[in-house]
């Protein structure tokens, strides 16, 4: 299993956590940071492997094109 895998299983878990005490009549409040701690970490970890998109260059290479 690789981390990504990982991260998306932390991700669902997190959420199902949090959508779970959000409809409980006493939410248990530990649980509810846990899914949010844990949905907070996905969430990073998921956006550092997002790779920056490159620059985009204007088509005029030099101004005498112009």
């Amino acid at each position: 299993m690789s981390k990504r895998t990982l991260y998306y299983i932390c991700l669902v878990l997190g959420a199902f956590f949090v959508i779970v005490t959000e409809f409980q009549d006493t939410p248990d409040l530990i649980l509810q940071i846990g899914g949010f701690c844990l949905l907070m970490l996905a969430l990073f970890q998921l956006s550092k492997g997002i790779k920056n998109l490159p620059t985009k260059e204007s088509f005029i290479e030099n101004e005498e094109e112009e």
